[in-house]
């Protein structure tokens, strides 16, 4: 069961009840395939450190240094990434955006008064938001309304 469309929805409806606001809140997260979430950890570590930890338990020969580039993952590396993924596929705590069962919506357009009615309107929805704030490769969760940039949505 997809949230994109919920979400949609709910974006829409907001952009014709507050023309000012239109086109200014987007989603900005897709469905992730496990490849795409394996580029997410290897470019944001910092922000997966159980998997971290556990893919350099497991291949000690790398001596603590996690390869930057799925590239740089031999055959027998990439399966265990796979396997290891696809096990917290669509789980949230683990990698939800993974199946559909959570997107991202940018919200850096909205003033706070905007991302107060918008996390409203999707609360009133059923849906859960962890308010992020992005920048580069580096992401900090469960941010303050008013730092967020990004509404990660989930059911």
């Amino acid at each position: 069961m997809a949230i994109k469309n919920d979400v949609q929805k709910v974006l829409t409806d907001f952009d014709a009840a507050n023309e000012k606001l239109k086109g200014k809140a987007y989603i900005s997260g897709e469905e992730r395939t496990w490849e795409d979430q394996l580029d997410f950890i290897l470019e944001r570590p910092k922000n997966y450190p159980n998997i971290v930890k556990n893919f350099l338990a497991k291949f000690k020969d790398l001596k603590d240094k996690l390869p930057s580039k799925r590239k740089d993952l031999d055959k027998d590396q990439l399966a265990w990434w796979k396997t290891e993924i696809m096990k917290q596929a669509g789980k949230s705590p683990g990698f939800p955006h993974i199946g559909g069962m959570a997107t991202d919506v940018s919200v850096k357009n909205l003033d706070d008064a905007g991302k107060k009615l918008l996390k409203e309107a999707l609360e009133k929805a059923s849906i859960k938001i962890l308010m992020e704030y992005v920048s580069g490769s580096d992401s900090q969760y469960d941010v303050a309304l008013s730092k967020a940039n990004v509404f990660h949505c989930y059911k």
